[in-house]
């Protein structure tokens, strides 16, 4: 159902022919997985026994709604593969097992780090339980080794994501694909190679800076570079789309002209 929704209502290429509009057994697995890794977002959070655990647990709410956002967004990524291109042979069965384990291995580290930095901006505001939760989190030294797990995961979730693509563009004539279709499979592919890479910046950063006190801001504020850079990309891919979509259109009418 919930892919029905997507499918209908958020935009789709109309552009982009589908091949895998009705889901099979390994995009219904890999649902249940996704399922599996919010559950898991859920019960790391012990029941509220108190007013004080309660409000801690109200607290807690935001970095569920921010692990979550994160996580919708690559389930979307995951959909669209497979309503693009509907593949589920060999290749494409062991990308998708090892994207799944890094999902569920990243949820605890992201909803750590995300709550952490939460706290993080919170000591501002003297809310004394936030501070000592913030405190008794993470020592210093352990920042630069957080910083180089979140972002391998990260890394990882795309990069897979951007071999997924990969394997597509080399089965292009296979797959029939034709010149919008060509067009969209590259610039996914490099789009989610784009967003494996700055994660990796931060990687280095962190062990650059691996025992310096403000590692964690130094190797996090990589992580803005995701706007300007996908804002730049996005741009350039829309104008470039836009061109190919009316050389296909102009030729399919010569085509239809040239038949009657």
């Amino acid at each position: 159902m919930l892919r029905d929704i997507v499918k209908h209502n958020l935009g789709m290429n109309k552009e982009f022919r589908p091949r895998g509009e009705q889901p099979g057994r390994l995009e219904n697995f890999s649902d249940a997985v996704f399922a599996l890794a919010i559950t898991l977002l859920l019960i790391s959070t012990s029941p509220p026994q108190t007013f004080n655990q309660l409000v801690k647990f109200t607290f807690e709410l935001f970095p569920f709604i921010l692990c979550l956002a994160w996580l919708a967004y690559i389930w979307y990524e995951h959909f669209l593969f497979y309503y693009r291109y509907g593949v589920r042979n060999k290749n494409v069965i062991i990308l998708n097992t090892m994207f799944l384990i890094v999902v569920l291995f990243f949820v605890y580290p992201l909803k750590f780090l995300t709550k952490l930095a939460l706290f993080a901006i919170s000591v501002p505001f003297k809310i004394d339980w936030l501070t000592q939760d913030l405190i008794a989190s993470v020592k210093g030294a352990d920042m630069g080794a957080l910083m180089i797990i979140y972002g391998l995961g990260v890394s990882l979730v795309f990069f897979i994501l951007s071999l997924m693509y990969r394997y597509a563009w080399n089965n292009r004539k296979s797959l029939s694909l034709n010149e919008i279709e060509e067009f969209d499979t590259l610039t996914s592919r490099k789009g989610n190679f784009l967003m494996a890479i700055i994660p990796l910046i931060s990687v280095l950063l962190a062990i650059l800076f691996y025992n310096y006190q403000f590692v964690g801001a130094i190797a996090g504020f990589s992580y803005f570079l995701y706007w300007p850079t996908m804002m730049v990309f996005g741009i350039q891919a829309d104008n470039k789309r836009k061109k190919i979509v009316e050389a296909f259109n102009q030729k399919e009418n010569e085509n239809e002209l040239a038949q009657v």
